[in-house]
């Protein structure tokens, strides 16, 4: 018995890594999911040519644009009807060298990482108020420890979604929508294959688990919560980090 069957979810940053594990764990439940990408470039790539199909579409926009959220959830409804999960997954790391960070680098993490997390969510819930609908988040553990191999821009973005999730779960609760929050830890994607050695054990040494978390175990967690029986959870943070961070 499929978990997410008529289910319509938009996933953005869905080309690769955890996002394109979120992507295939919801058409495995029977969801149909737009896949969001920065470029007509980034969503014809081979992974994503290999689950195209009837319940599957893309759609290019840079989140750094302010309308870009706008068009993203008026694809999705134009191509299958309707919108009930969104997944904000899109992000970048910026630089990790706080001397070195531009103005123009800052506002770029935080416009893409935060700023499109709150006017997508505006955007869906929109479409989501005449029958509910859920929204989920993704922060990271390095809002929860301050950072061990990022800059000051992203944990600051990162933070902030965990605070804006509060702030939608609440305005959007009476509409019936659920807005929720995921925070992994490091996460075996190519991003973190082409870390340094040195880093990576460090990291791991970190780690009680001992290891880097695998994509599908946080696709298997907003599975769950776009699904009914997680119908009670809104306004959470919930960690996928092997016990990096625990609070």
């Amino acid at each position: 018995m499929s978990r997410l069957g008529d289910k319509v979810a938009l996933v953005t940053g869905g080309t690769r890594g955890i996002g394109l594990a979120v992507v295939r764990a919801y058409l495995a439940e029977d969801a149909s999911v737009m896949v969001a990408g920065s470029t007509e470039r980034t969503v014809q790539t081979a992974e994503l040519k290999e689950v195209r199909g009837p319940r599957c579409a893309t759609v290019a926009g840079d989140l750094g644009m302010p309308l870009t959220a706008h068009t993203l959830v008026a694809a999705t409804i134009a191509r299958f009807g309707k919108i009930d999960i969104l997944v904000n997954n899109a992000g970048i790391v910026g630089p990790a060298d706080l001397w070195k960070v531009t103005e123009e680098e800052w506002d770029r993490v935080l416009a893409i990482n935060l700023r499109s997390v709150f006017f997508l969510a505006r955007a869906a819930a929109e479409g989501m108020r005449s029958r509910g609908g859920c929204i989920i988040n993704m922060s990271s553990v390095a809002a929860q420890i301050g950072g061990a191999a990022t800059g000051p821009a992203y944990v600051a973005s990162k933070s902030g979604i965990i605070g804006l999730t509060k702030s939608l779960a609440r305005h959007f609760g009476p509409l019936g929508i659920r807005v929720n929050c995921i925070a992994p830890a490091d996460i075996e994607t190519d991003m973190t294959a082409d870390w340094p050695e040195e880093l990576r054990k460090r990291l791991i040494a970190m780690t009680p688990l001992s290891r880097f978390g695998e994509p599908e175990e946080v696709a298997s967690l907003a599975v769950y919560l776009a699904e009914p029986r997680s119908a009670f959870i809104t306004g959470q943070t919930v960690s996928v980090n092997g016990g990096l961070y625990m609070g």
